[in-house]
C-alpha cells in the first residue's frame, strides 16, 4: 500500500522500504542527520499508515475506558491519552492514543500493522455498549512535525496552536475542510500533528518543507522515527509490546491504572505470580549493536532477550531495552550475545536522554 506522499517521497530520494504492509520512507539523507534535525531544529514525518477510527456514540467513554489499560473516563474534552488495548489473556492488542472529543465522540490513531486487527477487535467489544466504530483508513492521512521549532513553525500556518498543552489538541478550519491539530508525538522532542483529508496531507507537505527551509526543517523517515522513541525509551508494537507480552511487563506499564479493563484480573494474577517479566533500559560497554531477539545474561545464564537495540546518534552509543526474567537496579551490569560473543551493558534508567520541554 501507499500513502498519498509516495511519490513525493520518491521524488526527495527516499530509500523505500515495506512496512507492516505499505511501502514507506526507511531515510532520505541519513538516519543519524534526520534524527539530529529533529533534536536540534525540526523535521516532518508523513505518518499516513498509521490508522484513524472514530468511536461515537452514548457508551463511547465507558468502552474506551474498558478496552484499554489507561483511565479514559473523566478525562477533559480535546485531550489525548495513550494507552494499550488488551486481549483477554493478558497479552497487548495495539498501543494507541485516544483522542477525546466529548464523552460520545472520540478517534484513535491505531499501528500502521495492527489496522485491521483493532478495528476487529474494537467492533467485537462494541456489540456489548451503544457506540459506533468508523475507519478513516482510506481518506485520511497524518503529518507529524517534531522538534524545538516544531511551534514556530506549526505556528506560522496556525497561530492557535501556541494555546495547544501537550496531549491536547484542537479542531480547525481550513479551506473547506475540519482538521485536526494536535500537540502530541512519540519522539520527546516536542511537536505536533496534523490529521486530514489525503488532498489537504498533500497541500501541508510542501507548504510545511518550502516554509521551513529557514529553520533547517528535513523530511524524516521510518528509522529516525525509531531512534528518536528509542532514545525516549518509548514502546513500540512487535517489540516492547506484542500479543505475548503483558502491558504490565513493558516499559508501557505506567499505563495500567486502578480501573475495570479486559484483562485486569489476568494481569492482576500475573502481578502476584512471581513470574512477571520486567524491561529496562541498557547502555552497551563494549562494541557492538544490541539487537532484537539477542540473548540478555547475568553470571552466566539467560536471563531474558533485546526487544529492541540502535546506536544512539544524541548520545553516540549503543542502547537497548531488554526483557529479562529477573529484578535489575540502575548501574548493574548484564551481557548482550552479539554474534557468539558476550558483550558488557550496564542497566540505566529511562528515558536514555531527557524529553525536550
Amino acid at each position: 500500500m501507499k500513502t498519498v506522499l509516495y511519490d513525493a517521497h520518491v521524488a526527495l530520494g527516499a530509500k523505500m522500504v515495506e512496512f507492516g504492509g505499505w511501502a514507506m520512507p526507511l531515510y532520505y539523507q541519513s538516519i543519524s542527520s534526520e534524527h539530529l534535525a529533529v533534536r536540534k531544529a525540526v523535521g516532518i514525518f508523513d505518518v499516513s499508515h498509521m490508522g484513524l477510527v472514530l468511536v461515537q456514540g452514548a457508551n463511547a467513554e465507558s468502552f474506551l475506558d474498558y478496552l484499554g489499560t489507561n483511565a479514559i473516563v473523566g478525562k477533559a474534552d480535546f485531550t489525548a491519552t495513550y494507552t494499550v488495548l488488551c486481549h483477554p489473556d493478558g497479552g497487548c492488542v495495539d498501543d494507541v492514543i485516544v483522542y477525546k472529543r466529548d464523552p460520545t465522540h472520540y478517534f484513535l490513531v491505531v499501528n500502521a500493522a495492527n489496522r485491521e486487527k483493532d478495528l476487529k477487535h474494537l467492533q467485537q467489544y462494541s456489540k456489548s455498549f451503544q457506540v459506533k466504530v468508523t475507519d478513516l483508513y482510506a481518506d485520511w492521512g497524518i503529518l507529524s512535525i517534531q522538534g524545538p521549532r516544531a511551534e514556530e513553525l506549526i505556528c506560522h500556518f496556525f497561530p492557535q496552536a501556541k494555546e495547544i498543552g501537550p496531549m491536547h489538541f484542537r479542531l480547525i478550519k481550513y479551506e473547506n475542510h475540519e482538521i485536526i491539530l494536535s500537540h502530541t508525538g512519540y519522539t520527546g522532542a516536542g511537536g505536533f500533528e496534523i490529521y486530514a483529508p489525503n488532498e489537504v496531507i498533500l497541500d501541508f507537505w510542501s507548504q510545511f518543507l518550502d516554509k521551513g527551509k529557514a529553520i533547517g526543517i528535513v523530511p524524516v523517515g521510518l528509522g529516525a522515527r525509531d531512534t528518536l522513541r528509542l532514545e525516549m525509551g518509548f514502546a513500540l508494537y512487535g517489540h516492547e509490546l506484542t500479543d505475548e507480552i503483558a502491558p504490565t511487563e513493558s516499559v508501557a506499564a505506567w499505563t495500567v491504572k486502578k480501573h475495570n479493563f479486559v484483562a485486569k484480573e489476568v494481569l492482576d494474577k500475573l502481578e502476584s505470580s512471581g513470574n512477571k517479566r520486567k524491561q529496562y533500559g541498557v547502555v552497551m560497554q563494549d562494541p557492538g549493536i544490541a539487537r532484537a531477539g539477542y540473548g540478555v545474561f547475568q553470571n552466566g545464564v539467560q536471563i531474558g532477550v533485546v526487544t529492541s537495540g540502535t546506536h544512539s546518534p544524541s548520545l553516540n552509543k549503543a542502547i537497548a531495552i531488554v526483557m529479562v526474567q529477573e529484578e535489575l537496579e540502575v548501574g548493574e551490569e548484564v551481557a548482550i550475545e552479539i554474534r557468539q560473543k558476550r558483550c558488557r551493558a550496564q542497566v540505566v534508567a529511562l528515558p536514555f536522554i531527557e524529553k525536550s520541554k
